[in-house]
């Protein structure tokens, strides 16, 4: 669902505003570059007729004023940091070839490949091109800005979406969408937000900091209970165990501090489900365990279809962006259907296979391991150095800082302030990428523009 700017004062409005943002990242792109990702929820503009969201204005004014300023200033070649980290760099390279090659083969077949043309400019190419020049912009370490732009823009979605709450806008079913299509896309929004906020106050040097992380967060927390989105929760409490485990593996928190937490998260969860079974809207879980009629029994249904599709369109998918008619017109195949609008197949890794084929499931598949295997060698590598011989130890001592886990912990050692800043927010980015795939087995996470530029930017940024 798209809200279009088709007026004149609105596209003038919109005009001067990707104007100011050009002039914005001129002078200075870090902030340019927070904006972008600050604002990924404009992606429900859309701009008059044009195949074009705010969202994607935003990326490529963003990208083009970047292009400019290099050739400005004499250099015209592709920057140094773009080469740098060779390693990670190549084992990134073929997963995405493989995932591009998949969604534009699936789209050349596709019963409508205009449909599918501007799902891969704006849910691969626009993010994919962003995700490097971020890279450049701050130069390999922005992932303290990145998780910043993250949580602000959760919290000024959660900010709007508490005046719907106010006034008692809500869908049919007593939940709180705001202004997305449906609650689980405003969940699915909020949670990443709520993690990357998590990374930043364990990195916040000040208790005024942390003090005022915690609040805004405990309000995100709230707004989310409001959508009533069982998928997000439990994705939400996965990547926050894998935190709390990782931490206390790296010797970054201790067992008191996990054992407190962990109570802390139990009280949270019992609370939430007593509600949930004795609340007013206890209904709505007694109706998912036992109704026929359920959200439960309609996903049931929507992998069924998505399954028979399957079977007749294995090897290259059906196209980007058409499950919808194509689950309709398996309808004929089962019962009456208990859901009629299905634009995904309420499932990450259907929706991969269906609308990239095969080569596209593979390569999303090989691309998480991936990002996994180097963004835990990456942090173990920078909080616990090792090194075998002398002459691997003098360059180490020339590149990597050795940092201990307390001083890394405190921000206090004044060489390896990038590595206390950088590498506990590796680990919450992992966070991030496992509340996609949990959630993800019950809703698209992916497929969804702000959620894939989020997914790029973190990926690639890692």
């Amino acid at each position: 669902m798209f809200y279009n700017l088709h007026t004149i004062w609105q596209l003038i409005l919109t005009a001067f505003g990707l104007l100011f943002f050009a002039g914005v990242s001129w002078r200075r792109p870090r902030l340019g570059a927070w904006l972008v990702i600050f604002l990924a929820p404009l992606y429900l503009l859309k701009i008059g007729n044009w195949p074009m969201t705010i969202l994607e204005a935003l990326i490529w004014v963003f990208v083009g004023v970047w292009v400019v300023r290099r050739i400005k200033t004499g250099n015209k070649s592709l920057p140094t940091s773009l080469f740098e980290r060779e390693e990670r760099r190549s084992g990134f390279f073929w997963p995405v070839v493989l995932i591009l090659s998949g969604v534009i083969i699936s789209t050349i077949f596709s019963s409508d490949p205009k449909i599918g043309l501007g799902i891969l400019k704006s849910w691969f190419l626009a993010p994919i091109i962003f995700a490097f020049v971020l890279d450049d912009v701050f130069e390999g370490s922005g992932f303290k800005e990145i998780f910043s732009a993250l949580f602000a823009s959760a919290a000024a979605v959660a900010a709007i979406s508490f005046v719907y709450l106010i006034f008692g806008r809500l869908t049919f079913d007593g939940r709180l969408a705001a202004f997305y299509l449906s609650p689980n896309h405003l969940a699915m929004w909020l949670s990443p937000g709520i993690v990357a906020g998590m990374g930043l106050w364990f990195c916040a040097k000040n208790n005024w900091q942390k003090f005022f992380l915690f609040l805004v967060s405990c309000f995100l927390f709230l707004v989310l209970y409001f959508t009533y989105s069982y998928g997000a929760w439990i994705g939400l409490v996965v990547a926050v165990i894998f935190i709390l485990f990782y931490l206390w593996r790296l010797k970054l928190i201790n067992q008191r501090h996990l054992f407190h937490v962990s109570c802390f998260m139990f009280f949270v969860f019992a609370l939430v489900f007593f509600l949930q079974l004795y609340g007013s809207y206890g209904e709505k879980l007694m109706s998912l365990l036992s109704s026929p009629r359920s959200s439960w029994q309609s996903r049931l249904m929507v992998w069924q279809a998505a399954i028979k599709i399957l079977k007749n369109h294995w090897l290259i998918g059906i196209g980007p962006g058409l499950f919808q008619p194509y689950y309709l017109d398996y309808q004929k195949y089962f019962p009456p259907y208990l859901e009629w609008a299905v634009p995904q197949p309420h499932n990450l890794f259907l929706a991969w296979w269906l609308q990239a084929g095969l080569l596209g499931l593979i390569g999303f598949l090989w691309l998480v391991i991936k990002f996994f295997k180097q963004t835990a060698s990456i942090v173990r590598h920078h909080l616990f150095p090792t090194l075998s011989s002398t002459e691997e130890r003098g360059q180490n001592e020339l590149t990597t800082p050795t940092v201990s886990p307390s001083r890394v912990r405190e921000g206090e050692s004044k060489k390896g302030w990038v590595f206390a800043i950088k590498q506990p927010l590796t680990i919450f980015s992992m966070a991030v990428i496992i509340y996609f795939l949990v959630h993800g087995l019950v809703d698209a996470t992916f497929w969804k523009n702000d959620l894939a530029l989020i997914f790029w930017v973190i990926v690639l940024s890692s």
